[in-house]
């Protein structure tokens, strides 16, 4: 590729106009905070509530890497486990009254089961006698 011999000094000119050398970016490798200092409420959360929702703002379109599928199970069975084993004064108070209450429920329903044998078996003997 050839130039005429005006742009040539055109390009000759604007060489000479340019900077030299650039600046170096060390002040903003400063202002960068460390990975120690900050960190991302996904790398932090242990709550896998808020973790599944800070998942769902950082995914633009809802897909979810595996490994952090994964971190969300763990906790997920974790806080499952806790719960499991953990329960509560107030629980237990309750446990007694469900008991109470579940046995009323299942004489209800063997009561019923027999009224509607009863039923049954008085609605075949009118179809019998018909």
């Amino acid at each position: 590729m050839s130039f005429d011999s005006h742009s040539l000094q055109r390009l000759q000119e604007l060489g000479r106009k340019l900077p030299k050398e650039l600046p170096s970016p060390k002040q903003a490798s400063i202002n960068i905070p460390s990975k120690d200092k900050i960190r991302h409420p996904i790398e932090t959360e242990e709550d896998p509530k808020k973790l599944f929702h800070e998942l769902m703002k950082a995914s633009s379109d809802g897909n979810i890497p595996a490994h952090l599928i994964s971190r969300l199970k763990d906790l997920e069975q974790l806080e499952s486990e806790n719960i499991d084993q953990k329960p509560s004064c107030h629980e237990k108070h309750l446990e007694g009254e469900y008991s109470k209450e579940s046995s009323q429920v299942k004489k209800e329903i063997k009561l019923e089961e027999e009224e509607r044998t009863y039923l049954y078996s008085a609605f075949k003997r009118l179809l019998l006698e018909e």
